[in-house]
């Protein structure tokens, strides 16, 4: 543009490349856009008028790129779907030590361990707590089954229907055989996350996945995974016992070595982080976020806008006078805060052999 005083031109300036940031357009605030126009006798152009200008034609910048809250807080519908290992090689139920045995003392095994570990971490995520599962490995009829339905219903409700359905199974006519096939399960539940989300675009799925040994076909199941990468779907395999699960490591960045377009698979061996909370949800959930974000944004879906709560529920439940304690306090008037003498202290176990928690009386102190 050419600057001006009254009709004299005072010469031309050219801009190759501006950019004006944090402006505000409606004070009379100046800036100087070359040296040259230093002289007092030569006008300067106003802020709000740069403001106003498209100084070259360089390409708008892209909006951010959203992230695992933005889906969760935009109405994206999350649901996690269970499959249980069945195989014979977790042992004989009925002896001690099996990985399926149940404990006349109440001990959880690993696998209820790990539904309620690793579950409770998952289902926090689900918009209905309502969740499909199912059993692989076992024979009906004289006949191995790689998928079938666990419990009376096709959805339970909550981890505690998970355990009810998954201890359920041991009351059919079941016979614990093999081989360790995920292919099945894998499939159905990528389908059943497409159809889901053709209903509803911001849906998601995650399979919780519980085995305790390598996978038998090692092939079919690279195929199975390569077959459903485009499904809004994230996989969270968890060895349970003690045996080597070094061959679950194709498992991982297996998306790089088969020019698979995303990763959808987490593993977990589950005695690693079985008395660390902090560190098994933080190994539960370390890939899911991007993974969901990655299916979402490369498919130009966006968090619905407008809508700053997640329909994901994590239930809150309503005081309970006989579960929830009130450490209340008095104040004595030699200044000391002694807890509440009609209220016994206590604390939430929240082990696994409590279940879903539970809270328990401390004993009072000694006088002694």
């Amino acid at each position: 543009f050419t600057s001006k005083k009254g009709s004299k031109s005072y010469g031309t300036i050219a801009v190759d490349e501006c950019k004006i940031t944090g402006a505000d357009t409606s004070t009379s605030e100046t800036v100087i856009v070359n040296s040259a126009a230093a002289d007092p006798s030569i006008p300067v152009m106003p802020v709000a008028q740069f403001g106003n200008m498209n100084l070259g034609s360089g390409a708008a910048t892209p909006p951010q790129k959203p992230t695992f809250v933005d889906y969760v807080s935009g109405n994206c519908e999350l649901n996690m779907c269970v499959a249980i290992d069945f195989t014979g090689s977790n042992g004989d139920p009925r002896k001690p030590g099996t990985l399926h045995h149940f404990s006349q003392s109440g001990q959880m095994n690993g696998y209820e361990k790990a539904i309620v570990g690793v579950g409770n971490i998952l289902a926090k995520y689900d918009t209905d707590q309502r969740f499909p599962v199912y059993g692989f490995g076992a024979k009906y009829d004289g006949v191995v089954r790689h998928c079938f339905q666990v419990g009376q219903e096709k959805e339970v409700h909550g981890v505690k229907g998970i355990l009810d359905a998954y201890r359920g199974v041991f009351k059919t006519p079941l016979t614990m055989s093999g081989p360790t096939v995920f292919a099945e399960v894998i499939s159905l539940a990528a389908a059943q996350a497409k159809s889901r989300q053709q209903m509803k675009p911001l849906s998601y799925t995650i399979l919780l996945l519980l085995t305790d040994g390598a996978v038998t076909d090692v092939q079919a199941t690279k195929q199975a995974l390569a077959s459903i990468a485009d499904a809004p779907l994230s996989i969270v395999i968890v060895g349970i016992g003690n045996a080597d699960f070094s061959a679950m490591q194709f498992l991982d960045d297996f998306e790089k070595r088969s020019n698979m377009n995303r990763d959808i698979v987490q593993f977990v061996q589950f005695n690693a982080h079985e008395f660390d909370k902090t560190s098994l949800t933080r190994a539960t959930l370390e890939e899911i976020p991007d993974q969901l974000v990655q299916f979402f944004h490369t498919r130009g879906i966006m968090p619905q806008p407008g809508n700053n709560i997640s329909t994901s529920r994590i239930p809150v439940e309503d005081y309970n006078e006989e579960a929830d304690i009130d450490l209340s306090m008095d104040y004595r008037a030699d200044g000391e805060i002694a807890l509440n003498a009609n209220q016994p202290a206590a604390f939430v176990d929240n082990s696994y052999e409590a279940g879903l928690g539970g809270v328990k009386i401390m004993a009072p102190p000694s006088t002694n």
